[in-house]
């Protein structure tokens, strides 16, 4: 029983909706079984202080008293109580936005022909719509909701009577562009990741008929992912300028977590960019880390990701901002996941110690770090091979090469597209240990071979090497 789908779901409950499931089970409007009841409160107590004491005997007589063990009764009971949990759910879920229930309130009454209440059930919806914090993809979508609702309950007067046809139409549109774009973004995003191509059906369609709205940046649930999509899919700088500014000037339209989300689209197509050579986009990215912790968008349950934490850290030590690097990592590293928080922690402090030659102290950091995480392993090796390198240990960065280079080959399933930036960088290291520093015309031709490799996060320090 422990293992069961039911045992799960329970677990799963907050406390506040345990207790509040407690008297939705002993409703008769939700539940007439005794049975379903009993089981309900056995396994509630359980969950509190006695897991391991959840089993099938148990919960039979404490449902059924002195009656001879049915497994398949008992089997019945558990499936009751969870159609029970699931209609709280349902419930919960439909009536947890106010503007919802005042819409499904309004439709109830109207299909009982009830003009007076109806109508007071469209206007509190509108009122209750209208103080949203947030014109995100949420607000659209119900927005035509509320029109449509106010549609269906004019259709019952006159013909002649005004119908706001129109504005059902605009606030589809809008629910439309605003839902097709942002599915549009994690599709283009997670095809990238994941190798995939996706349909797009009517996208081109609807990217035609943005490119020259002129009220596109009055909806920035629109407008973001619009110019997102164009500037990955066409590299024209224009629309990541344009996005950019969006964020910085009309972000706060949008929740939290969609903001999130257009703040991440934004940073890792300039990480890409930046991967490719264009240096200036690093910059770019900094600042809109910096804005998204300024906004505190980027902490989840008031934890802020580890691979966020080392992105931040690594940009910033890269543009010379030490100084706001300790900050961040003083203020942002108990936000950490406790689990990863000490090893994250010690790496970037590690590459900031670097960054100001304090090799010693580097050292000593990087020597604490636990590899569990394989990427993290890989870019403490990198700041390893750039120690050895800088203190001039040939003979150890000689061997230290060899051996990284066996460790990308039996990792290369693991790391996918990334193993190329590690093996780059492995590659121009060594040409650099065996360069002949005289021959101006061999320096020049290895200087072009760094400036146009494809993948190779070190460029900089590799030129600076050079």
């Amino acid at each position: 029983m422990k293992s069961s789908d039911l045992v799960h779901l329970l677990q799963k409950l907050p406390a506040e909706d345990r207790r509040a499931l407690r008297k939705f089970v002993r409703s008769p409007y939700h539940n007439l079984r005794e049975d379903v009841q009993l089981l309900f409160e056995f396994l509630d107590k359980k969950l509190e202080k006695d897991f391991a004491g959840i089993s099938n005997e148990p919960a039979w007589a404490a449902v059924y008293a002195s009656q001879p063990f049915d497994h398949q009764q008992l089997r019945y009971c558990m499936s009751y109580l969870t159609k029970v949990i699931e209609g709280y759910l349902t419930i919960k879920e439909a009536t947890a936005d106010p503007v919802q229930s005042q819409l499904h309130l309004a439709a109830a009454y109207r299909r009982l022909g009830l003009e007076k209440t109806t109508r007071r059930s469209l206007d509190r919806a509108a009122e209750l719509h209208q103080l949203a914090d947030h014109h995100d993809l949420h607000f659209y979508e119900k927005n035509y909701l509320l029109e449509a609702e106010t549609l269906a309950f004019s259709e019952g007067n006159k013909r002649t009577a005004p119908r706001n046809l129109q504005a059902v139409n605009h606030s589809l549109d809008l629910a439309f562009l605003a839902k097709k774009l942002r599915q549009s973004c994690i599709a283009l995003s997670h095809g990238a990741v994941a190798n995939v191509e996706y349909d797009t059906g009517l996208l081109p369609l609807v990217l035609d008929y943005l490119e020259n709205a002129d009220w596109l940046d009055a909806h920035p649930a629109i407008s973001l992912y619009f110019y997102y999509y164009q500037a990955a899919t066409t590299g024209d700088v224009g629309y990541f300028e344009k996005l950019k500014k969006g964020i910085l000037e009309n972000g706060q339209a949008l929740s939290d977590s969609e903001l999130r989300s257009v703040y991440l689209l934004a940073i890792n197509y300039g990480i890409q960019r930046y991967n490719k050579g264009e240096g200036r986009y690093l910059h770019e990215v900094f600042e809109l880390y910096r804005s998204a912790l300024e906004r505190q968008v980027l902490l989840e349950n008031s934890q802020l990701s580890r691979y966020a934490f080392k992105n931040i850290a690594g940009i910033a030590i890269r543009l010379g901002e030490y100084d706001w690097t300790a900050d961040f990592i003083e203020k942002f590293g108990p936000t950490v996941e406790p689990r990863h928080r000490r090893n994250y922690t010690d790496y970037n402090l590690a590459k900031l110690h670097h960054a100001r030659r304090e090799y010693d102290k580097a050292m000593r950091l990087l020597h604490k770090v636990e590899y569990e995480d394989v990427f993290l392993n890989l870019d403490a090796k990198v700041l390893l091979l750039k120690i050895y390198f800088e203190q001039g240990e040939t003979e150890v960065l000689d061997s230290f090469i060899q051996s990284f280079q066996r460790f990308l080959q039996r990792k290369s399933k693991e790391l996918g597209y990334h193993r190329a930036n590690y093996l780059n960088t492995l590659i121009f290291t060594n040409k650099l240990l065996n360069i002949n520093q005289l021959d101006k015309v061999e320096k020049e031709r290895l200087r072009s071979e760094i400036i146009e490799a494809k993948a190779l996060g070190e460029r900089e320090w590799l030129l600076e090497r050079l």
